[in-house]
């Protein structure tokens, strides 16, 4: 007797690709290689037709010739807001003295909060704010790859309020092949979340692990270098992205954490390299109550 088809989970999500792209009524894994395949074209067009998109983009092209100091800046809550949803940031904006730290150090320097962290967006960040010595956005070019990496990140969290994980399954994509070592895939949140579900474990309980749990976990079952083949890494968006399906919150595809600096430190043990540098004690740190966020408020 032949068995009665049971559609996949994913394959009873219908949505959309963007705003106005005028892809319709795709399931998760086939608007993924679309985005994917398309993501630059397809977040130009979602610039130009999101209204709060193009507003903050004007807004920011406007602003930047005049923040000629890194003052300016952190005065101008919005352009800092845009420019750091640029890095995928954006809820570091609570912590202005770990910005300014970032925007003024020196980021070639192993005592620099950037290197000494480790986190890949903080890094970037930092680099291209030059310890601020003069207008990062003086020029054209330097306003463009804001707006762009703006554009890239805003496409990116527009689709995963239409699809559960697709946000993170992009960024994953994306990001993918500048990660070559477990502990630069432990400071990529996006990415993170893409690899720990795909193994079958869910982020939830990923997260309730200490932090050398965490690493000996992601040593055991990732090969880092699968991050550097189009296949394996479309494969395991993929694998997300069915899950995500399933349930969104234990995939961490549907709640509130990005790269808040309190989920750096949700696991913190005496081991952790984040906590050392803050001069945290023992044990885990609780992102409510947590003075060592006071340092950064």
């Amino acid at each position: 007797m032949r068995r009665p088809f049971r559609p996949r989970p994913w394959s009873r999500r219908m949505t959309t690709i963007g705003t106005g792209t005028g892809a319709t009524g795709l399931p998760p894994i086939p608007a993924y290689l679309i985005a994917s395949k398309d993501e630059e074209k397809l977040a130009a067009k979602f610039a130009q037709t999101n209204p709060q998109a193009k507003a903050d983009i004007d807004y920011f092209e406007s602003k930047a010739p005049t923040l000629d100091t890194a003052d300016a800046l952190m005065k101008d809550y919005r352009a800092l807001g845009i420019l750091l949803g640029a890095y995928g940031m954006s809820d570091q904006i609570q912590y202005p003295a770990l910005i300014r730290k970032l925007i003024t150090e020196d980021p070639t320097s192993t005592s620099s909060t950037a290197q000494r962290i480790g986190n890949t967006n903080y890094l970037a960040f930092a680099k291209a704010m030059a310890q601020y010595a003069s207008n990062p956005f003086a020029t054209g070019d330097g306003v463009q790859a804001v707006t762009d990496a703006y554009t890239l990140n805003s496409f990116e969290k527009d689709q995963g309020t239409q699809i559960p994980g697709m946000e993170q399954a992009l960024a994953f994509k994306r990001q993918a092949s500048g990660i070559t070592t477990i502990a630069q895939l432990m400071s990529n949140l996006p990415a993170l979340k893409v690899a720990v579900v795909q193994t079958g474990l869910d982020w939830t309980s990923y997260g309730a692990m200490d932090y050398d749990r965490q690493v000996k976990l992601l040593t055991s079952t990732i090969d880092i270098d699968d991050l550097q083949d189009p296949a394996k890494v479309d494969r395991m968006a993929e694998q997300f992205l069915i899950k995500a399906a399933d349930d969104p919150t234990k995939c961490g595809a549907k709640d509130k954490e990005k790269y808040s600096l309190a989920s750096l430190l949700a696991s913190a043990t005496t081991t952790d390299p984040i906590l050392s540098i803050l001069g945290g004690k023992t044990g885990s740190s609780s992102s409510g109550s947590d003075p060592m966020l006071a340092l950064f408020a």
